[in-house]
């Protein structure tokens, strides 16, 4: 959602305060859904639903336009609210479930860097998408981008065999 904020203010028109206040229910809906997703301790069926909902958001990004009503913005975030909240339950209870209690703290660290690696690359994607400007163009190619990225998280989601057949792993 990184590239999205920018492409709001820049190409339609939106203050910063505009953009995040459109972005707000995102953050309500993931919190909102952690709770209940986390006490189930599922791992496939989140990935599974984070990576669908990758690829739903991402289409709805290649819909947009500086012209979009500010509803649809929020539509779209709120698909990626979804998204970050089976994503981050998903792969925090198989961070706990699959690292030795005595590695935790590594793993978690771990997941946390790679969490980062993850907000680099998006701004870096970002600045390469939006390089001679912030249009509608470069957030539809974003989108593409993505859409690639939730088809790959898709895949290997559904292909990974220590997730087929078990909601949780066995330790």
């Amino acid at each position: 959602m990184y590239g999205v904020t920018q492409w709001m203010e820049a190409a339609h028109g939106l203050s910063s305060v505009a953009a995040g206040l459109l972005l707000l229910p995102m953050g309500a809906v993931s919190a909102l859904l952690s709770r209940p997703l986390a006490r189930r301790n599922l791992i496939r069926g989140p990935l599974v639903v984070a990576a669908v909902t990758m690829l739903i958001g991402s289409a709805g990004i290649m819909l947009l336009n500086s012209h979009s009503p500010a509803i649809a913005i929020v539509l779209v975030s709120l698909v990626f609210g979804v998204a970050s909240a089976t994503t981050t339950v998903g792969n925090q209870t198989a961070l706990y479930l699959e690292a030795p209690p005595d590695h935790i703290g590594t793993a978690s660290g771990l997941f946390r860097t790679f969490g980062y690696l993850g907000t680099i690359t998006s701004a870096v994607i970002g600045g390469i998408v939006f390089r001679t400007g912030v249009t509608d163009h470069g957030l539809h190619i974003l989108g593409l981008v993505l859409v690639g990225a939730g088809l790959a998280v898709l895949l290997l989601t559904v292909l990974d065999r220590r997730l087929m057949g078990r909601t949780t792993p066995t330790t």
